[in-house]
C-alpha cells in the first residue's frame, strides 16, 4: 500500500470521527472510544487510529487525559474575573482539574500599554511571565503578566520552569506581606495568531476572548499588568462585582 493510500485512510477516519463529534453521535457525550475500540470499528491498526486522533487533538477538537483516554473539547469554563484568588482555586471550584505551565520568563524594556498601565517610563525594565493554563488537560488560556523588574526582582528566584506552576504561590513566597487586588479589566474579541492557535490547540478560525487586567497592592501601588487570551469556544467570562 502506498504512503498516499495510508494517509488517505487516517484522514478519512479523522473526518468521520469529526463528523460524529459535531453531530453528537457518541454514546458518551464527552469521552471518545479507546484506540482499540476505534481499531475494531474501522478495521485498521492502532497506529492509523492514533494519527487520526492526533490530528483531531492538534486542531483542538479533542484533548487527552493521561491514563484516562481522549475527550471531546466541548467543556464550557465559566471563568470568574474577581479582585483576588488564584487560577487553580477557581478552576477547582468549577469541578475541573487545573494546571499551569510556565512557558517563559523574560526581562524586557517597557513600552506601550505595559509602560502606561504600570505607570513606568518607556524603556524601564519589566519582567514578562508567559503562562499556559489548562482545565482537564485542555489548554484554555494563554497569559502574559508584567511586573516592574526593579521593584519585583525577588520574584525571579521563584520562577522555575515546571509543568504545574502557580504564579500566586511564587508571588507569595517572594513577597509574603504583599496583598494584590485586581483594579480593572478590559475585554475584547480578537482573532488568534499562529502561535496562539498552536499553543491553545484550537482551530485558526476560532476567536479569542482577551482580558487585560491591572492589579495594585494594599497601598494602591501598581503591581501587575497582564493580558489573558481565552479560547472562546470553551470559556465564558464571569465578572464578579462583589
Amino acid at each position: 500500500m502506498s504512503k498516499n493510500t495510508k494517509d488517505a485512510v487516517y484522514i478519512k477516519i479523522y473526518k468521520e470521527i469529526l463528523t460524529n463529534i459535531e453531530n453528537n453521535n457518541f454514546s458518551d457525550l464527552y469521552k471518545l472510544p479507546s484506540e482499540n475500540e476505534f481499531s475494531c470499528i474501522y478495521k485498521v491498526n492502532r497506529h492509523t487510529i492514533r494519527k487520526s486522533l492526533n490530528l483531531l487533538k492538534n486542531e483542538g477538537y479533542i484533548y487527552t487525559q493521561k491514563g484516562k483516554g481522549n475527550y471531546i473539547a466541548n467543556i464550557k469554563v465559566p471563568y470568574s474575573i474577581s479582585n483576588k484568588s488564584s487560577y487553580s482555586s477557581k478552576i477547582l471550584d468549577l469541578g475541573y482539574e487545573p494546571k499551569t505551565k510556565l512557558l517563559s520568563v523574560n526581562i524586557l524594556e517597557s513600552f506601550g500599554d505595559v509602560a502606561k498601565n504600570l505607570e513606568l517610563f518607556n524603556g524601564l525594565k519589566v519582567i514578562e511571565i508567559k503562562l499556559l493554563r489548562y482545565a482537564n488537560d485542555l489548554p484554555i488560556a494563554l497569559t502574559y503578566s508584567y511586573f516592574d523588574a526593579y521593584i519585583y526582582k525577588n520574584l525571579l528566584k521563584e520562577l522555575k520552569n515546571k509543568e504545574d506552576f502557580s504564579l500566586y504561590e511564587a508571588i507569595n513566597k517572594a513577597y509574603p506581606s504583599l496583598e494584590i487586588k485586581k483594579e480593572s479589566s478590559i475585554f475584547e474579541s480578537l482573532l488568534s495568531n499562529t502561535e496562539q492557535s498552536k499553543l491553545l490547540m484550537m482551530p485558526s478560525n476560532v476567536p479569542l476572548l482577551a482580558a487585560s487586567t491591572i492589579s495594585k497592592d494594599q497601598n494602591g501601588n501598581y503591581v501587575e499588568y497582564g493580558t489573558s487570551y481565552f479560547r472562546s469556544d470553551v470559556c465564558k467570562i464571569k465578572v464578579d462585582l462583589k
